[in-house]
C-alpha cells in the first residue's frame, strides 16, 4: 500500500473535545481559555504550563509570531512515548520560482514544511515533505499558519484541496482529497515553558476530512509569542502512522530555547 502522510506539522487522528467558539473580544480585553481546551491543553502540556488570560489584540503582523529569519529551536516533549525527548526545528528562507515557497521549516529529521509569506504578512504551508513515509503533500490553497488581521475570539472557515505525491517520483500522485479547516484565534495567555513566561496568542485549528483512505478528524493548538514564535504545541503524528501502523499518538511540545 502506498504510503501517505498529513497535514501541517504533524499529523492526524480522533478529534480533540473542542467545546463553543470564544466570543470576540475588544482590542486589548481578554477571552477565559474555554474549559474543554483548558483540559484538552493540561492533558498534553501540564498543568503548570498555561496560566491566566492576558490582553489579547489581533495579529497585526504575521512575521513577528514566525519569525521568518533563519534561526533554530529546541522542543522538549510533555507527553506521548517521546516525553522527555527533545527535538530540533529551524527555519531558512528560501525563494523557488513557480512554486510559491518563500521558505523551509525543518521538524527534526523526518519532516519539512515548505511556506509562503503573502503580501499582507500571512503564513501559510504550501506542501510538506514526510522523509519517514517517501512522500510530499501538497495544499491548494495553502493552509494558513498564521493569518494577518485577526482578533481574539475570530475563526474562519477554508476548503482545502490536498494531494498526496512519491516523494521519489513527484509526478506520481498517490492520493487525493480535502481537508474542512476551522482556524481560530481563541485568546491570549500567559504561557511558562524552560524558555520563559510569555503573553501567548493561542490558534486552534479543527480539520475534518477524507485524504485517500484516511478518514480526518483532528485538532491542533499553538501557543504563540511575538518575538518568540511558537512557545508550545499539541500535535499528532503523522496520517501515515494512523494508517500503517495504527498509531494515533498526541504530543504536547515546549520551548526549550532558542539557538
Amino acid at each position: 500500500m502506498k504510503r501517505i502522510c498529513a497535514v501541517f506539522a504533524l499529523g492526524v487522528a480522533l478529534a480533540l473535545a473542542g467545546g463553543s467558539p470564544p466570543a470576540r473580544a475588544e482590542d486589548g480585553k481578554s477571552i477565559e481559555l474555554p474549559a474543554a481546551d483548558r483540559a484538552e491543553i493540561e492533558k498534553y502540556l501540564g498543568k503548570d504550563v498555561v496560566g491566566k488570560a492576558v490582553a489579547g489584540n489581533p495579529i497585526a503582523d504575521a512575521e513577528k509570531f514566525f519569525l521568518f529569519a533563519p534561526g533554530s529551536w529546541t522542543f522538549k516533549f510533555t507527553s506521548g512515548d517521546k516525553e522527555g525527548d527533545v527535538q530540533e526545528q529551524s527555519f531558512k528562507e528560501i525563494k523557488k520560482a513557480g512554486s510559491g515557497e518563500t521558505g523551509r521549516y525543518q521538524v527534526g529529521k523526518h519532516q519539512a514544511v515548505f511556506v509562503n509569506r503573502a503580501q499582507d504578512g500571512t503564513i501559510s504551508v504550501v506542501s510538506e515533505d514526510d522523509f519517514d513515509q517517501g512522500v510530499v503533500s501538497h495544499f491548494s490553497p495553502p493552509q494558513p499558519i498564521y493569518i494577518s488581521g485577526m482578533a481574539p475570539g475570530e475563526s474562519k472557515d477554508f476548503k482545502i484541496d490536498v494531494k498526496v505525491y512519491d516523494l521519489s517520483d513527484p509526478t506520481e500522485v498517490t492520493h487525493t482529497g480535502a481537508l474542512d479547516l476551522t482556524y481560530s484565534y481563541i485568546g491570549a495567555y500567559e504561557v511558562t515553558v524552560p524558555a520563559g513566561t510569555y503573553p501567548a496568542a493561542l490558534i486552534k485549528w479543527v480539520y475534518t476530512g477524507k485524504v485517500g483512505p484516511a478518514k480526518i478528524e483532528d485538532t491542533q493548538y499553538r501557543f504563540l509569542a511575538e518575538g518568540a514564535g511558537v512557545v508550545a504545541m499539541i500535535d499528532k503524528k503523522d496520517i501515515s502512522a494512523l494508517l500503517i501502523y495504527h498509531d494515533d499518538s498526541k504530543y504536547g511540545k515546549v520551548l526549550e530555547k532558542a539557538n
